[in-house]
């Protein structure tokens, strides 16, 4: 579920986004249901998901205002009594989350946490005056953040692709169980190695100021890429969609993280753009290059926020590697990997991963529910893990794929503990996303 600080840092950008929706106050009763039932679909057609927060005016969002009154905040912290609302309208019924919150600012608001569909898309299943019309599908569209009917083939086409690569999973997984072998991998080549190596450098070249600021703090660097080179996968006008389709929000927080208002940077044989911390203090850099290969660096976050469960032993440490941050960090990589391979038709994928900066560093839980018992340090400025996944077991089983990178790293601090613990604790962040 959302923290605190991430519903902040989402009302703190003054504006709803994708994946993030603003309700005003108001009773559990038909109108206000009708529009928390549209928002609802809207998210839950989206991938990944998104969230709705009921208690907060559109126009006064950077302000946390105004909040529910103690009667609406009762009645939308009822769960059962939301979800008997919420079915009136959504067939099949939307899967959601619920948490209430009391911001710092003293405004009770509930959140609604929608997963994306699980087979089909939701349709409305009922009319309610302007708000709702039988038959429609609602869709949270590119460019202005709105719940809306699916408005043209771009947006259609989208959620059928939602719906393909469940079905292209679902079939993956269900031939891995009967034991039918789905094709052989080969070893990604030298000669292909060289290329990517050579693409990435041309995308790098030149960086801005943020992006040196970035190279400066602790970070992680990784491409995610087919295994085999080929130039002219992806037409340059392609890119920027390319992003936009496949865009992995499992956290809320899409990754990669794309600013509407500041437009892309078009490179030779890339897009890309340098993400500096503005209202959130949030620090990346992404290019997306032609021939399938998508590139990122993101500040750790401890080097962005004071983190009172994520300190050091001694207070002489370097610094901090949390490892919650490394490891769901990495499960978004390895999903976003999977969506290459359906997008792409790729017969595997491979991830280079490297974290920079943190020499001297201690690796922490920072999770007090989760303490590590030892002492963890970097034993070098820099630790890289490497990859690569046949396509069916990525599609399969792209959150083992992110273990198993997370892995590779951990151990170079010296720390060992079993899969089944990071399975565990990613499955309590993402749920059924």
């Amino acid at each position: 579920m959302l923290t605190l600080e991430e519903l902040e840092d989402f009302l703190k950008l003054g504006h709803e986004t994708r994946s993030f929706e603003v309700k005003g106050p108001g009773p559990l009763d038909t109108a206000h249901t009708a529009k928390g039932a549209r928002a609802a679909m809207a998210m839950g057609n989206l991938r990944d998901g998104g969230y709705v927060c009921i208690g907060i005016d559109n126009n006064t969002v950077a302000d946390m205002a105004r909040g529910l009154d103690d009667g609406q905040f009762a009645a939308w912290s009822d769960y059962d009594n939301v979800s008997d609302a919420l079915a009136k309208y959504c067939d099949p019924p939307v899967t959601f989350e619920l948490q209430p919150f009391e911001l710092t600012n003293g405004s009770r608001v509930v959140v609604l946490e929608v997963a994306e569909f699980e087979h089909i898309p939701h349709v409305c299943k009922k009319d309610y005056e302007r708000d709702l019309q039988k038959g429609f599908t609602y869709v949270r569209p590119r460019g202005k953040p709105q719940s809306v009917a699916v408005p043209s083939a771009v947006e259609m086409r989208e959620l059928l692709d939602i719906a393909i690569d469940k079905g292209v999973r679902e079939f993956i997984r269900r031939a891995q169980v009967s034991g039918v072998m789905l094709g052989t991998l080969q070893t990604p080549e030298d000669v292909d190695r060289d290329a990517y190596r050579t693409e990435a450098t041309v995308a790098w070249d030149k960086p801005s100021t943020v992006l040196l600021d970035i190279l400066d703090a602790a970070h992680l660097d990784v491409s995610v890429r087919p295994t085999t080179y080929e130039e002219g996968r992806l037409a340059p006008p392609e890119l920027e969609q390319f992003i936009y389709n496949n865009t992995v929000r499992l956290r809320g927080w899409p990754v990669p993280y794309t600013r509407n208002d500041d437009g892309v940077r078009r490179l030779p044989g890339s897009i890309g753009q340098d993400i500096e911390p503005r209202t959130v203090p949030h620090m990346e850099a992404w290019r997306m290059c032609t021939s399938g290969q998508f590139l990122h660096r993101r500040v750790l976050v401890s080097d962005l926020r004071d983190l009172q469960e994520a300190q050091p032993t001694s207070p002489n440490t370097a610094g901090v590697v949390v490892v919650w941050d490394v490891l769901l960090y990495l499960v978004e990589v390895a999903e976003f990997g999977a969506r290459l391979a359906t997008s792409l038709d790729l017969p595997s994928v491979s991830f280079d991963v490297t974290i920079a900066g943190i020499e001297g560093r201690e690796l922490v839980s920072g999770d007090w529910n989760r303490e590590l018992h030892g002492l963890y340090y970097a034993p070098a400025n820099v630790l890289v893990a490497n990859l690569d996944a046949a396509t069916p077991r990525l599609l399969a089983q792209p959150r083992v794929v992110g273990v198993e990178l997370s892995q590779q790293l951990f151990q170079q601090f010296g720390l060992a503990v079993p899969d089944q613990v990071l399975f565990d604790w990613q499955a309590e962040v993402f749920r059924d996303r």
